[in-house]
């Protein structure tokens, strides 16, 4: 199956893809320090920054993904994002002060604050696994679409993909990436009403028919509270298990750390977070009842489905069959923009953690910020190739929809399990809460390998397996002194000279 498009349409995305690498390389500064070129300079406002949250997480994966799991099933799964109205308030109120006081890079310098080098270092090697998953999958996404534009290999269009977003990140820094987020989730928000008003528009009776076209055929069966533990969108799996996935990431993963270190004060930070999940929800939401209109709208047109082979590209091929023209470059835009946001965030916080964490603290400490600059530019271009390739692979993990999730919630459940125990445990040390990560690691292993145990559990039994273990073995020996613990643990004060 090949589609063309229209003169008109390549101009718009050339231009589009043009105007994003040349407005993020305006941001480049040749002498950048690096608190410029990893976190803007410390002075961005919340609401920016709110909106490069929200662009961090709505990759392809989800602009596409989400609506073809809602033409497939339904809205049970929406479920896993309520939780972030749970998880939204920890991390305002538990998480950030504790980063925002440190005046951290990377939020993986708490760990060594708290514990030692090697706790640090274990959780920020297991940040770069997952965060480079999802660039790969990032990147494979749109580039399916484009293979299926173009009718070139698979290969030349994740090239593509790759680079362009790799150029602009290397040259114009945190500040590029949050400033081209703003501007491609515009795009994307366009584009994303365009096909929902297209859409509905050729319903007869609207949204009317909708509701009882797609209740009638359960596409808006939202409760679920079987105790089937292999369900995976039952209540329980996404509420508890999306939950711990969910305060993972917002919590603990770099990429999202990055923007609220890039804020001027905690109360910045705390607005961005807020903002987010206010901007999140209702869009995230639309895209599932988007896939229940798409649903009706074949259900009243069945022939013209003919030549979707694969589900998870129904956006894109809804917009090249029905609509054409101009609101097609829009919408392909649109998916562009989705991935590259998320590609750039997630490729500058990969090149943070591996020049603060690994080659600054571990290798050559000592060097002045015009260095780890260079370093910084330097693994941008190579975590941009590296991710590049990896998305070549990204097809084996499953659908679109769920593909990173599975990878998060396999690692992101230790990670966040080991910041708990330094955060609300006076006795938690290093070693222990590393063997307690270990073991999860090895526990959801052996349930992902032996059982069809829902993937949301992962996480959690991951965070609880991490903490009880690391607990108990730190229950062994002398508990860390009480100067040591100064502003690093919940209720034991604020650091010597703060206020």
């Amino acid at each position: 199956m090949q589609f063309h498009f229209t003169t008109l349409d390549w101009l718009i995305l050339a231009t589009y893809v043009a105007a994003v690498s040349t407005i993020g390389s305006l941001f480049y500064r040749k002498g950048a320090s690096a608190a410029d070129f990893f976190l803007g300079g410390r002075a961005m406002k919340a609401l920016p920054v709110a909106i490069s949250l929200v662009a961090a997480d709505m990759s392809a994966i989800t602009y596409m993904g989400t609506p073809a799991w809602s033409f497939r099933f339904n809205l049970e799964l929406f479920w896993v994002n309520l939780s972030y109205l749970a998880a939204i308030p920890v991390v305002m109120y538990v998480f950030l002060p504790f980063y925002m006081r440190l005046k951290l890079y990377t939020g993986y310098e708490y760990l060594e604050r708290r514990f030692d080098l090697k706790t640090r270092l274990m959780a920020s090697g297991l940040f770069l696994l997952m965060r480079g998953s999802h660039i790969a999958i990032t990147i494979y996404a749109p580039s399916i679409v484009l293979s299926l534009l173009t009718g070139e290999p698979l290969y030349v269009c994740v090239l593509i993909m790759g680079v362009f977003t790799t150029i602009y990140t290397t040259l114009g820094g945190m500040k590029a990436v949050i400033w081209t987020d703003v501007m491609q989730f515009t795009v994307l928000i366009s584009g994303m009403m365009a096909v929902f008003w297209l859409a509905l528009s050729r319903i007869p009776g609207g949204l009317d028919t909708v509701y009882h076209v797609a209740g009638h055929a359960g596409k808006l069966h939202f409760w679920n509270f079987s105790f089937d533990p292999d369900q995976l969108s039952a209540f329980w799996p996404a509420i508890f298990g999306g939950g711990a996935m969910v305060l993972s990431t917002l919590g603990t993963d770099q990429a999202y750390l990055q923007r609220y270190f890039s804020t001027s004060s905690l109360k910045e930070g705390q607005r961005s977070i807020l903002m987010d999940g206010l901007i999140a929800l209702p869009v995230v939401f639309l895209l599932y009842v988007l896939g229940d209109v798409l649903y009706v709208f074949y259900h009243f047109h069945p022939s013209h489905l003919k030549g979707l082979s694969n589900t998870g590209a129904l956006l894109p091929f809804f917009v090249l069959r029905e609509v054409g023209g101009a609101f097609a470059g829009l919408v392909i835009a649109s998916i562009f923009a989705s991935s590259m946001a998320v590609m750039s965030a997630g490729i500058n916080a990969l090149t943070t953690v591996t020049t603060v964490d690994f080659y600054k603290r571990w290798l050559r400490p000592g060097h002045d910020d015009a260095h780890y600059v260079r370093v910084g530019r330097m693994g941008t271009v190579g975590w941009g190739a590296l991710c590049t390739v990896g998305a070549l692979f990204a097809d084996r993990l499953g659908p679109l929809m769920n593909a990173y999730n599975k990878v998060n919630a396999f690692l992101g459940g230790p990670v966040l399990g080991i910041f708990l125990l330094g955060m609300l445990s006076k006795r938690a040390k290093g070693t222990p809460s590393i063997i307690g990560g270990v073991v999860a690691l090895a526990v959801v292993a052996v349930l992902n390998w032996t059982t069809h145990i829902s993937f949301f559990y992962h996480a959690l039994i991951g965070v609880l397996i991490t903490f009880a273990v690391g607990y108990v073995l730190s229950l062994r020996g002398p508990a860390p002194p009480p100067e040591k613990l100064r502003g690093l643990v919940l209720g034991q004060g604020e650091l010597e000279g703060e206020e």
